[in-house]
């Protein structure tokens, strides 16, 4: 881990534009691939690329990432998605002659999901223009829901097909096929730092209705971390953290040195 450990080194050099986002992403990263191994298995005879949805190439992506890819951090920390391109003009044709599937699979890793608070407030206020609603409260469905919304891609940020080796426009979708067995959520307030919005949450969150495969082995996850930034004046952060104990089941602020019990109502 020499190599790893003296890679980190230069991060806190500019610790003052380095918040637990970075850091944790960097490390996980970094061990995942000084961990990672290649492991001898089988693989299924004529494989195919993952451009149309079926259980072969769903299996293939698996076995190969497997094979290729596979450390304990994958093991504990990484979840997989699933994003679908859709070529409008091969919808077209499809819809009218019933072939050249218009739609596009592939699948990725993912060890942390990201939410843009101020997009995911916006997001709310377009969708809730006639409610009295308060906007700065948001919660994690409405996180999740953000995350998984679809995109139009047209002008210059048109699709290339590879059916028609032209582009098109086109709708892009992301959404979870599987969870990981740590979940690690960032709730990104901006260079701007929108404290102004709340987060609501509790400590068991259930996200099958965002996930895919429905027999993933983790649904359900229980908070027992969460790292907030305090006190930020001009560039100066300072971050402090919220566990729970696995020993009395209680929670704890760790600030620097300084440990303090949490209770209820600061909760």
């Amino acid at each position: 881990f020499n190599d790893t450990l003296n890679n980190i080194n230069p991060i806190f050099k500019n610790a003052k534009t380095v918040g637990p986002k970075d850091l944790v992403v960097f490390i996980l990263d970094q061990f995942h691939k000084e961990l990672k191994k290649v492991i001898n298995i089988d693989n299924l005879n004529n494989s195919q690329a993952i451009d149309h949805y079926n259980e072969i190439s769903t299996l293939n992506y698996f076995i190969n990432d497997f094979k290729n890819n596979s450390s304990i951090i994958s093991d504990i920390f990484f979840g997989v998605n699933e994003t679908t391109t859709i070529c409008l003009n091969c919808k077209n044709i499809f819809n009218q002659k019933g072939s050249n599937s218009p739609i596009c699979y592939d699948f990725g890793n993912f060890f942390f999901l990201s939410f843009p608070l101020e997009e995911i407030k916006n997001m709310k206020m377009n969708n809730n223009l006639n409610q009295i609603i308060n906007f700065n409260i948001l919660n994690l469905n409405d996180c999740f829901c953000f995350n998984q919304k679809s995109e139009y891609f047209t002008g210059e940020n048109q699709n290339f097909c590879n059916l028609y080796k032209l582009y098109y426009d086109s709708n892009f979708n992301s959404k979870i096929y599987s969870g990981p067995n740590v979940l690690i959520l960032i709730l990104d307030r901006g260079i701007e730092d929108v404290s102004d919005i709340k987060i609501c949450f509790s400590e068991t969150i259930d996200i099958s209705q965002f996930v895919l495969m429905k027999d993933s082995p983790q649904l359900i996850y229980n908070l027992y971390s969460v790292i907030s930034e305090v006190n930020q004046s001009g560039q100066s952060q300072h971050f402090i953290a919220s566990c729970k104990s696995p020993i009395d089941n209680k929670w704890y602020k760790y600030d620097d040195t300084v440990v303090t019990p949490i209770s209820d109502v600061q909760r």
